[in-house]
Formats: structure tokens, sequence, C-alpha cells
């Protein structure tokens, strides 16, 4: 199989995953970070090489997606990378995960679209090291993704034009962030934990279907499992401090963004950007506080035959 275009250029949006009680199935893209990828294609090569504007592992997201969506088109092709990273790392914000979705995204557009949207998610959710597609399923399919499967990872959105408000404390994460936090999930979950956890994710649910804000925040705003244990490292002290004040001055949700330490706030009618910035500096907190609405994923921006 030939590819179509032998240049294309896609932007990746970040995303919010977990949602609290929606851990490693429920994320959502939205439009404040994008990823932006150049794609360049030689059927007279078979060497694979990313370059970025920012410092990478050699065994990154972007690479790994390439190397299994080849694996999957049974053929590598000569391809260069060009990653301009928009999303900040490390910050709970989906960086890596729309790194690979914009490649598999990319790398299947240039082909002519030979695979579904669910091997697209599957191979970007394979391609972390602790492989999970709700990142990536939001990325891809923009809206809420909820992924349903797992063998193979697969997923369907709903897409709701909601704003949300984001806090990134300006910290500097752990840089083994992730690997510990999954760590801390080792304990068995109480019966009555779990059980709650399900009415809550419910909630999420039924937010959705009928486009209900309020109902999609009280799922939100359970302390889940994977918030109260992951908590115990220290890493969301910004966010408990927070909480409260947030919800007292009229927000209808808010709970970490992915692993954190990025708090994802969903606004009342009356709450706006510039009144959390004030809690968030009266409280003595070094953070932006930005707005940002619901994306609708990854996307072409422009190909070359």
């Amino acid at each position: 199989m030939k590819p179509i275009y032998r240049r294309i250029s896609v932007r990746s949006p970040m995303s919010s995953a977990n949602l609290s009680a929606g851990f490693d199935v429920l994320g959502v893209a939205l439009d404040a970070y994008y990823d932006e990828l150049d794609i360049e294609l030689d059927i007279n090569s078979s060497s694979l090489e990313v370059v970025s504007n920012v410092p990478l592992p050699d065994d990154n997201t972007a690479r790994r997606a390439a190397e299994l969506f080849y694996r999957k088109l049974g053929r590598i092709i000569g391809t260069r990378i060009i990653l301009r990273k928009g999303i900040p790392a490390g910050m709970g914000l989906g960086s890596s995960g729309a790194s690979a979705a914009g490649v598999a995204f990319g790398l299947n557009l240039a082909f002519g679209l030979p695979l579904k949207p669910e091997e697209l998610i599957d191979i970007a959710a394979r391609s972390e090291k602790s492989p999970h597609a709700d990142n990536v399923s939001a990325s891809i399919l923009g809206g809420f993704a909820i992924v349903y499967s797992r063998e193979p990872y697969s997923a369907f959105s709903i897409y709701r034009d909601w704003k949300f408000i984001l806090i990134i404390p300006n910290e500097e994460p752990p840089a083994d962030k992730t690997a510990k936090l999954r760590k801390a999930l080792g304990e068995p979950v109480p019966f009555e934990v779990y059980v709650q956890e399900k009415f809550a994710y419910n909630s999420l649910l039924r937010g959705l279907l009928y486009n209900d804000r309020v109902s999609f925040a009280m799922g939100m705003n359970l302390e889940s499992y994977h918030q109260i244990v992951r908590g115990r490292l220290g890493l969301y002290d910004t966010y408990y401090r927070l909480k409260n004040r947030i919800l007292e001055a009229g927000a209808l949700g808010a709970c970490i963004s992915g692993a954190g330490p990025s708090i994802l706030v969903l606004p009342g009618e009356n709450t706006d950007v510039h009144e959390i910035e004030k809690i968030v500096a009266d409280m003595g907190i070094s953070a932006k506080v930005i707005e940002s609405r619901v994306s609708k994923g990854v996307e072409k921006i422009k190909v070359e035959m």
C-alpha cells in the first residue's frame, strides 16, 4: 500500500481524563492547547525519525504510534515526524496521548483511511508506557470519549459544547509522576466506595446524555478512590485547598485533570475565569487559570500530494 499524500499536517488537542469517577474510561478533548505535527513520507526509505521543539525520549509516544501503525499496515514507509509540542507535559493534560493520537490519525489519513477509528484508538493507547485509552480516544474522536473495551481499546464520543476552566499550577511535576501514581493504586477498593463510584459515573453519563451540566458535576465532585489514594503522595494539595472555595463561588464541579496536578472546573452560570483567578491569587497559589471549550478532536491542517 502506498500513501496518497507525501506530507500531511494535523493538529491534536489536549484532553482531560478520568473526571473523577470515570477513571481510565472517560475523557474530554479541550481546545486550550494543541500539538501540531507535520508528517513527511518517503516511499524509497524505511527510516523513522521524530524531531520536536522540546526534548523527547527516544522511545516517545509519537514514534511508538508510528511503529504500531506500520505493524498494522504490514509495511514500513520512510517517515519523518516534526512535532511541535504545545501541550504542557506532566500536568495531567494528555500531552503524550495527543502526540500519539496525532500520529495515528495523520498516518491513517495519508494512506487513505485504511484503519477504522477503533484501530487508531488502540494504536494510540498502546503507545503509552502504561496503556490507557481515555486521553487518546478524546483527542481522536473529540467531545467526551467513553471507553468501552480494552481488547482492543475502543471508545465512542458524545459532543457537548460546554465550557470548562483549567487551573494549572506553576510547579515542576516529578519526572516519574505517572509511574508513581499508577503504583499508588494497588490497594483494594472498599465495597461501599466501589458502589458509590458507580452511582457517580452514572451521573456523569446522565449529564452527557441529557445535556445536564448539574448531573455531570455531581459525578465530577465525588472524591473518587484514585484521587484519594494518589492525594496521599502530596501532588494534589493545591486541589484540596481550592475545591471548596471554587464550589462556594458558584462553580458546579471540580476534579483533578488526568493524573494532575491540573484542576478541571465546570463553571456555573455566573462563574467566570476572573473569579477563579481571584480565588487562586487570594489563597497565595501560583497557577495559570484559563478558559477552554470542548474540542471536536484532531483535525487536518493541510496535505500535499
